[in-house]
């Protein structure tokens, strides 16, 4: 099986800048999809963060453990997302 999870970050679009430019802002959820058919719907952004890391040890680097190194840099961004306001 497949796993890839990827975090989408939910979006809306707010006013305008002075200059008429289309602004968007950061809702605070976020939606885990997977081609193992995992799909979250959109979460609080921490909570997607928490699930997205848990499918990928749980099922990625169990059958793959030598992408182990690779995960942690993931996780390294997930705690950089989850950190964003």
């Amino acid at each position: 099986m497949l796993h890839q999870a990827l975090i989408v970050v939910e979006i809306q679009q707010a006013d305008p800048d002075p200059d008429g430019w289309i602004q968007v802002q950061a809702t605070g959820r976020a939606c885990i999809v997977c081609p193992c058919g995992l799909n979250t719907g959109f979460i609080d952004k921490a909570e997607a963060a928490q699930q997205h890391r848990d499918h990928l040890e749980n099922r990625f680097i169990r059958h793959y453990p030598e992408n182990a190194q690779a995960q942690a840099v993931v996780n390294e961004m997930i705690d950089t997302l989850a950190g964003e306001g």
